[in-house]
């Protein structure tokens, strides 16, 4: 799970083990614009919290993370990342780590792929 930088849960959710880090890493982020913090070529960043939200479908704990490519003004500022299934969610967990794990099966029997794709 990841929320934006400025997210308002951030402050309660942070342990104490992490502030710094999450101190500096808001500061940094705020410095940038929209454009800049969504630009599809930016490396990836971001910091754990040190918190879990808990699954609710299997009841696992998932990792918190702050990154600045989330935004409060998009959406609620905090995304549920299926790094499998969305490219900038799959880059950040490849850097940092994190478990990729697929949600949706492609079924393609009985399918055809459109001519001059590679099904």
């Amino acid at each position: 799970m990841v929320l934006a930088p400025e997210h308002p849960l951030v402050d309660k959710l942070t342990s104490e083990a992490q502030q710094a880090q999450v101190r500096d890493y808001k500061i940094q982020a705020d410095r940038q614009t929209e454009i800049e913090r969504t630009a599809a070529d930016k490396e990836k960043t971001g910091v754990f919290t040190g918190a879990y939200a808990i699954n609710p479908v299997n009841g696992q704990r998932i990792p918190i993370w702050i990154a600045d490519y989330v935004l409060m003004t998009y959406g609620t500022g905090a995304i549920m990342a299926v790094p499998a299934h969305d490219e900038r969610d799959f880059d950040f967990a490849l850097k940092f780590g994190l478990p990729i794990i697929p949600v949706i099966e492609r079924r393609t029997a009985g399918l055809r792929a459109p001519s001059g794709t590679v099904p």
